[in-house]
């Protein structure tokens, strides 16, 4: 016969046991769970941050390729302004500031007797660019010409012909083409790609359109009377500004000095709305 304190003693080490098993069970059990809750949330997180990536490089390939948004779902008037000249003036203040940064480096080498091959490399890119002639002696340089065509166009004339020829952004040229100032294209430059208005040059974006037009300004022929002008303010030392450049511009309508009066016209109408200039 077992006697009372050894059956005590048994009785406490099963339950020990029991205890220390059972235990080891829970933890078994738990453990797994934990760990794949833990390889869900990461996979939940690397998936977020892949969609935040690919959001971001859709974003990115958008703004490279910005299109003029529909601004006709703004009601015309004000609102429709504002939305224009939002989309469009940072376009051309960015323009005009890389031409500025240009027509300073100009200026600053213009009495350097030294050029490195960098800078004689910058100088030919530049005349290639606004169609100057250069055989590349930094000896016979033509200052003149440079001084002439690499110099900024109002932004806010640019922003007032936008408007006028556009419709404020709502011209079918305007939307398809992403041409904003009525631009022609020859014969030979023109295609007939599906949905484009054809006889028109096209742009990919917003931003090749403008600065197609102010290229087109400080280059062609028949704007050098525009360019003149622009030069002898320069000498006066007077500031280039929409205000007494809009009647330079000629040979850009038929309509001669009449378009230029619309366009001013327009412009004063219009300031309130752009930044000083």
């Amino acid at each position: 016969m077992i006697s009372t304190p050894i059956r005590r003693f048994g009785a406490a080490i099963l339950m020990l046991l029991t205890f220390s098993f059972s235990t080891g069970v829970l933890a078994s059990k738990h453990e797994p769970k934990s760990h794949k809750a833990q390889l869900t949330a990461k996979k939940s997180t690397n998936t977020q941050s892949k969609k935040l990536a690919s959001s971001k490089k859709e974003y990115s390939r958008n703004s490279e390729i910005a299109s003029l948004p529909d601004l006709r779902k703004y009601p015309s008037g004000t609102p429709r302004k504002k939305a224009f000249l939002r989309t469009v003036m940072p376009y051309i203040t960015s323009q005009n500031a890389a031409i500025t940064a240009e027509r300073n480096w100009l200026v600053s080498k213009q009495y350097e007797k030294r050029w490195s091959p960098s800078e004689r490399a910058r100088l030919k890119d530049i005349t290639k660019r606004y169609k100057i002639a250069w055989n590349g002696n930094t000896r016979s340089v033509p200052w003149n010409t440079l001084m002439e065509k690499v110099d900024i166009i109002p932004t806010n004339m640019v922003a007032t012909m936008a408007a006028a020829e556009s419709g404020w952004g709502t011209s079918k040229l305007a939307r398809s083409n992403n041409n904003l100032f009525g631009m022609k294209c020859s014969k030979r430059h023109c295609n007939s790609e599906p949905g484009k208005v054809k006889g028109y040059l096209h742009y990919d974006s917003v931003k090749e359109g403008v600065n197609s037009y102010v290229t087109n300004l400080n280059t062609h022929p028949a704007y050098k009377s525009f360019r003149k002008s622009r030069a002898q303010l320069r000498k006066a030392d007077q500031e280039v500004t929409a205000s007494n450049m809009i009647h330079k511009l000629k040979g850009y309508s038929t309509k001669g000095n009449s378009y230029n009066n619309y366009l001013f016209a327009m412009y004063q109408t219009n300031q309130r709305f752009m930044t000083p200039n």
